[in-house]
């Protein structure tokens, strides 16, 4: 099958498959053979910042020497980005095959009584065959949503890590922090390692707890002391302090203040799996890693005065907020222009309501996604109207290639444009440049 034959295939699962639990997951790989136990792997679970700390957190194995696979969701322009090797996406020819030899399995489990996969699960299992064939030595796996009956926690880690936790899906994962904290930690294991960064008090004391029934070390990284050194447009100098370690002038080719946090995690990561390694060996593992992080749709400077961030939830759109303030203070004092679109199933009004008073842009150009989720741009307009009020023009746009192409077209050259609101629309402009 070729490979956009797969992608036909996997994208139409939604419309037969409904949610399965892990025990369908766990009888679907076993009958694949168990390949996600093929490798040492890391499982990393939370609401915010989770893809970046994976990320950071293969390269620093891969800098050590090491065949280290990734899986990530969601991707931004193409499925490939979901499954890669040393960063190196899967191949159209292996998606293809690989999508064929879960198929031959998929069929058997429905033989046998089980359910077809999930659109997630699908990939998840794909991910596995691909990097047991590729032999890799490490895996990182990202969950999808959650953490507790996520397809991916049928894995056997030699680490977990849980990045920040904030109100999202609540409608899957319970209505209070506490709630999403515990779906969160189901990914931890009785004794093994879990290192934590989740910006809230009553959540670590759930991850906590679960991680003294279980008998776990537990990494609270909030305690390591983050200073930075210095900030550029795009770059951010910065060092490490805790009682296990210093690391100093680290450097991210990223202009968001919010990822040293997701650094300092996956350093704390690094550093426990391997703290045996010579200091020295270890402090050029992580300068180079950290020197090639590249995490597009995160605070991603498009042009000079263009950023694009898929901050899509209250927490995120926050932290996006603060991340332009420390590189530009006084956002009043500029002429922001902003464009904006979110899925349905978001706290969209909390989120308007934050970028409106956060970053008060003058002109709002609000669109839609092309998913099905999209919200209605006439809601996100009436939102922002009566949050900014007069002080900002409320412009509608068909689709967010639109957008971008003719407020980047009009930009000048003491605006700002920001592109926000939802990955989904990361990914729409990214396949436009």
């Amino acid at each position: 099958m070729t490979k956009q034959e797969a992608v036909n295939y996997i994208n139409d699962i939604p419309r037969f498959a409904d949610k399965t639990g892990p025990e369908n997951t766990e009888k679907l790989m076993e009958i694949l053979g168990n390949p996600e136990r093929d490798a040492k792997t890391v499982h990393i679970a939370g609401t915010d910042g989770k893809g970046s700390v994976a990320k950071m957190m293969s390269l620093m194995l891969e800098e050590a020497g090491f065949k280290t696979g990734l899986f990530v969701s969601p991707h931004l322009v193409d499925i490939s980005e979901r499954i890669s090797i040393n960063g190196v996406n899967i191949g159209d020819d292996d998606f293809g095959r690989i999508f064929g030899i879960v198929k031959t399995a998929v069929d058997k489990l429905i033989e046998e009584g089980g359910s077809h996969p999930a659109f997630f699960e699908y990939l998840f299992a794909m991910a596995a065959v691909y990097f047991s064939e590729q032999k890799t030595d490490f895996v990182v796996y990202e969950t999808g949503l959650g953490g507790r009956l996520d397809a991916t926690n049928c894995i056997r880690p030699c680490m977990t890590a849980i990045t920040r936790i904030g109100l999202d899906h609540t409608q899957y994962l319970g209505n209070t922090i506490e709630e999403i904290a515990g779906e969160k930690a189901g990914i931890i294991k009785k004794g093994v390692p879990v290192v934590y960064f989740t910006g809230k008090t009553s959540a670590n004391k759930v991850i906590e707890h679960v991680a003294r029934e279980k008998g776990c070390p537990a990494f609270n990284a909030y305690w390591t002391e983050i200073a930075i050194n210095s900030m550029e447009k795009g770059k951010i100098d910065f060092s490490l302090d805790n009682r296990y370690y210093t690391y100093s002038n680290l450097v991210l080719n990223n202009g968001a203040v919010y990822q040293t946090r997701n650094a300092s995690q996956s350093v704390y990561m690094f550093d426990r799996l391997f703290h045996d390694m010579d200091i020295n060996e270890k402090s050029d593992i992580i300068h180079r890693a950290l020197a090639r992080f590249n995490m597009p749709g995160r605070f991603q400077y498009l042009k000079d005065n263009v950023i694009l961030d898929g901050a899509h939830n209250p927490d995120a759109a926050e932290e996006f907020v603060k991340a332009l303030k420390k590189q530009y203070g006084n956002l009043r004092k500029l002429n922001v222009k902003l464009i904006f679109a979110v899925s349905s199933d978001k706290d969209y009004e909390k989120l308007i309501e934050i970028l409106s008073s956060g970053i008060a842009p003058d002109k709002v150009i609000v669109t839609e996604l092309e998913s099905g989720r999209r919200l209605d741009s006439k809601i996100a307009g009436e939102l922002f109207a009566k949050a900014l009020g007069d002080k900002a023009e409320i412009i509608y746009s068909d689709s967010c290639a639109e957008a971008y192409k003719t407020a980047v077209e009009n930009l000048k050259e003491d605006e700002l444009l920001i592109i926000t609101g939802s990955l989904y629309m990361a990914g729409e402009v990214l396949e436009i440049q």
